[in-house]
């Protein structure tokens, strides 16, 4: 296998940037381990399973646990339904993110027509084999797209994008192969719009239905849906390995999936041989769990993913306008995995989107599936990437991107908080943007370790009139799955358990919890012992309150450490563990200003950076400092009259000021 043998060629080392590491030795074991085990899975097939191929657009992956792994395709408002379109035109001083110089990863189930119209020379099929495929095609519109048809415009219409096809080989290798790559040690943003065959299949090779279950756990619902597998576990360690990388995944489109009334079909005994049965009814997909535990395993619930599920086009101008103007669509997968962990995250327009086909140069069509809802999230990704590194340098890694998004989602379905339908909400790209460059001075945002036995503590203040919302989330390491096939058993998968606190005096906010057993009830709030992602909400907080955050852990930490992202939003976001309020101890004078701009600050800032940004989002100031600790005066009798903004970012905190140029 030709990327296996180049990436044991990549030297065992590891590289350390921005508070990231990228563990390439760890990497090229797991790409090993996987690489073998999928030589023996494909010399399995050609024997036990000969008689029963799964057709075209089915491939194998692994067997897991004795049960043979195949992926297959999970078959524009969408800017404005997520306020992406807010990030290019002004709408936020500073930030003009279109993707330009960006790149994504798309896996897939064959080729991308490059010479689109809409692509012009920005997309490379990494691999030359495999078939022409309308499916990858369509997902690399949805994220890059140039908009020469206006409404098939992708989130980031200047990337670059890179297509490789699950069909030619182990994707856990391929994935950990890129991760380690060097291009990639700052930022990877993926996405995968595929899943497993799970439940009902029609297998058109074989004019015949087979069904993914094991009848002797259950006569009427596949065991398999929400199953964490040996293939979970090594793709969580790959993420864990290489927490620079954003993996974006389709939720799946299961639901209700199957035939119409009895059919001859075949399923597994135990030793997991295809058996025919005639004149047994088993439900369509999920139905038995009223639409309920519908996650493909083997990739769909993984813990360090983030999972995007699909709803309506929303009509109209296609912009948010509450709960009730957000619905799911009729086919996408809903959880909890077996655990009762929340997945899907988050959700993005599924139906009716508009995207380019590989029949032509020219050629479009309106595409339905969670396979255009993910390639949408991993859009947004890739934008944030470059809000982020726009303004101050850094990167977004996996875990904060995930906790980004789950913080600043609106609203969906119809009691607070999160469910498994929807996640956390709809993707919101401009308030995402927002909490990334503390507009307004009421985000915070911090990439956080804490140690075995140790806590991490802060205090912040309310700005009130709106909701104080916190959220956390990690990159887990990979979990141990169940020796043995089960149905729905609860045992937890989550290795390193952090807990998220917020107290004013004797009160005590807990983050929001979902029941698996009763998976339709509203989320409640209480320790949650199963999630990588926790969000406390405080929906009615006193103005200039002063409240503390707590981070702790149960037990030990694996590797006596875990990293975390933390995202706060409805706060005056720069106090710290000391209390300091960045905003009221840093000023700009005079504003306006004519030639010479004085920062002045009332508190030693270490390692500060200054950009000033145009309206245009154009960056006309760029000096980093390693100590600012009184005043510093700028010269600006060049720039022309306008309005600007002064980005501060140092160890102590960041802060956003507006000032005005005659």
């Amino acid at each position: 296998m030709k990327k296996f043998s180049m990436l044991v060629a990549v030297l065992a080392v590891t590289v350390s940037y921005a508070q990231e590491t990228v563990n390439r030795q760890e990497l090229q074991k797991i790409a090993a381990e996987s690489n073998s085990k999928y030589e023996e899975a494909k010399a399995i097939e050609a024997t036990k399973y000969a008689d029963h191929p799964m057709g075209e657009g089915a491939a194998l992956q692994a067997i897991d646990n004795g049960t043979p792994v195949y992926y297959h395709i999970d078959s524009r408002p969408q800017q404005r339904s997520m306020n992406v379109d807010f990030l290019s035109d002004g709408s936020l001083p500073g930030v003009d993110a279109t993707g330009n110089g960006y790149t994504v990863y798309i896996w897939d189930g064959g080729r991308i027509r490059t010479t689109h119209q809409e692509f012009t020379g920005r997309v490379t099929q990494v691999e030359a084999s495999g078939s022409n495929s309308d499916h990858a095609t369509g997902v690399a519109g949805v994220i890059m797209a140039e908009g020469i048809s206006s409404i098939a415009i992708g989130m980031a219409p200047q990337a670059q994008l890179k297509g490789l096809n699950f069909t030619n080989g182990n994707t856990i290798t391929e994935i950990g192969y890129y991760s380690a790559q060097p291009e990639n040690s700052d930022y990877m943003v993926s996405n995968h719009s595929y899943g497993s065959l799970t439940g009902w299949y029609y297998n058109s090779s074989q004019s015949m239905w087979y069904w993914y279950g094991y009848p002797y756990l259950s006569e009427t619902e596949s065991a398999l849906f929400g199953f964490y597998t040996n293939t979970d576990r090594d793709l969580d360690n790959v993420i864990f390995n290489a927490p620079q990388h954003s993996v974006f995944r389709s939720a799946g489109n299961n639901r209700n999936e199957g035939p119409s009334g009895t059919v001859d079909h075949y399923a597994f005994d135990e030793s997991n041989n295809w058996v025919f049965y005639s004149g047994v009814y088993r439900p369509n997909d999920c139905m038995s769990q009223g639409g309920y535990d519908c996650l493909a395993f083997s990739g769909s619930v993984t813990k360090n993913t983030i999972s995007v599920a699909a709803v309506k086009n929303m009509g109209g101008d296609n912009r948010y306008d509450g709960p009730s103007s957000v619905q799911i669509t009729s086919f996408s997968s809903w959880g909890p995995t077996d655990d009762g962990r929340i997945k899907p995250e988050v959700s993005a327009i599924g139906e009716g989107v508009r995207s380019a086909t590989y029949g032509s140069d020219t050629s479009y069509t309106n595409w339905n599936g969670t396979s255009f809802s993910s390639p949408a999230g991993a859009g947004v990704g890739v934008l944030l990437e470059e809000v982020k590194n726009e303004f101050d340098g850094g990167n977004v890694r996996g875990d904060m991107m995930k906790a980004l998004l789950v913080n600043t989602a609106n609203e969906t379905g119809t009691t607070d908080g999160p469910d498994y339908k929807f996640g956390y909400g709809l993707i919101n790209a401009l308030e995402a943007a927002r909490t990334i460059v503390n507009a307004d001075g009421k985000y915070y945002t911090a990439d956080q370790i804490i140690h075995d036995g140790s806590s991490f503590t802060m205090t912040f203040k309310a700005v009130g009139g709106e909701p104080i919302k916190a959220t956390i989330s990690w990159l887990d390491p990979g979990g141990q799955p169940l020796p043995e096939r089960a149905l729905n058993d609860r045992t937890p998968m989550l290795v390193n358990d952090l807990d998220l606190r917020i107290t004013k005096g004797s009160d005590t906010f807990y983050p929001w919890k979902l029941d698996p057993d009763n998976p339709s009830a509203a989320a409640t709030r209480e320790d949650n012992k199963v999630d990588n992602t926790e969000q406390v909400v405080i929906d009615s907080p006193e103005a200039g309150q002063t409240y503390k955050l707590t981070v702790s852990h149960k037990g030990n930490l694996v590797n006596g450490k875990q990293n975390f992202a933390l995202v706060i939003s409805g706060v005056n976001s720069a106090l710290g563990t000391a209390e300091q309020d960045l905003n009221g101890l840093i000023s700009v004078y005079p504003n306006p200003v004519v030639e010479n701009l004085n920062i002045q600050t009332g508190k030693n800032l270490r390692n500060a950076h200054i950009k000033i940004f145009n309206e245009m989002g154009q960056v006309v100031y760029d000096r980093k400092f390693d100590n600012i600790s009184k005043t510093e005066t700028i010269g600006l009798s060049t720039i022309p009259s306008g309005v600007y903004m002064v980005f501060i970012k140092s160890d102590e905190g960041t802060v956003t000021k507006k000032i005005i140029k005659k």
